[in-house]
């Protein structure tokens, strides 16, 4: 019998670090989706659900089929996720997620689509549906990150709707599933400062943005991630127009955002890890 917050302390979307020991995909069924179907078939037997399978169960036996049916499959995964209280959360943003697999580079087009879909599931008190969602948004980033790193000032202005959400949870769910593509983003510097820029206009994210950079530059046993002193150099550099030089930024929003950042740090990182922070400052 946990409360909100304690069962919500046991949610984990950390699935960068998950392996998949099942196996479960035999060579014979050629799509991800088609078996993640059949395995909901028999898992899930709720009206929505059987709604759903109905609709698309003939459109993805093959690979061929799904693609050419992929436009139909799209849109009924985006009609029933748009389903009040619906029993078929769980199954649909699980195929979400298999779909994704199957078409890769074909189903970014639809990824602004599915992210508003399911942010939209995020004002709920069930720990289940949070975490189900989080970790469908989860897969996507670590499927599609290779696109979503060449559009990054689009995937933050959508994304950073969450960060500036008045409920902390989800400010905090959405700095940890960006974190894994702010890594890979081959210019950190030109990011900053779009993102520094972008609190002009909604200075409201300045404390979601904070706990972003520093899921960023947070690593594993309450040390910093090996990108964290160059990623420090660069947000210090964002501080004043002593040492930025390009763009006038509003240094006092880039304060309280470093402001977070290091109060964040100073909660998770152990005081003899704290070198590329103090290091940095100086």
């Amino acid at each position: 019998f946990q409360n909100f917050s304690e069962r919500l302390a046991n949610v984990n979307i950390n699935i960068i670090h998950r392996i998949d020991r099942t196996e479960s995909y035999s060579e014979i069924v050629e799509t991800y989706f088609f078996e993640g179907l059949q395995k909901w078939r028999d898992l899930n037997l709720t009206e929505n659900f059987v709604s759903f399978y109905r609709e698309v169960a003939n459109k993805c036996q093959s690979f061929h089929l799904l693609v050419y049916h992929q436009k139909d499959i799209v849109q009924s995964l985006k009609t029933h996720l748009e389903v009040k209280n619906s029993l078929a959360y769980q199954p649909l943003l699980d195929l979400v997620v298999q779909l994704s697999r199957d078409l890769q580079t074909d189903f970014y087009p639809h990824f602004q689509d599915f992210f508003i879909a399911i942010s939209s599931l995020l004002n709920t008190q069930d720990t289940q549906l949070l975490e189900w969602a989080f970790t469908c948004l989860s897969y996507l980033y670590k499927y599609l990150w290779r696109q979503m790193v060449k559009d990054m000032p689009v995937i933050y202005s959508l994304s950073s709707t969450l960060l500036a959400h008045k409920k902390e949870h989800i400010r905090n769910f959405a700095a940890e599933s960006l974190a894994f593509l702010m890594r890979k983003v081959p210019d950190l510097n030109g990011l900053l400062n779009f993102m520094f820029l972008d609190l002009t206009e909604h200075p409201q994210k300045a404390y979601g943005l904070g706990q972003l950079l520093f899921e960023m530059c947070k690593g594993v046993r309450n040390m910093f991630h090996s990108c964290a002193t160059k990623a420090i150099h660069l947000i210090l550099q964002k501080m004043g127009p002593i040492t930025e030089k390009e763009e006038c930024l509003p240094w006092t929003l880039v304060g309280e955002t470093f402001k977070q950042f290091v109060e964040s740090a100073t909660l998770c990182i152990d005081k003899e890890q704290f070198e590329p922070l103090f290091g940095n400052i100086q």
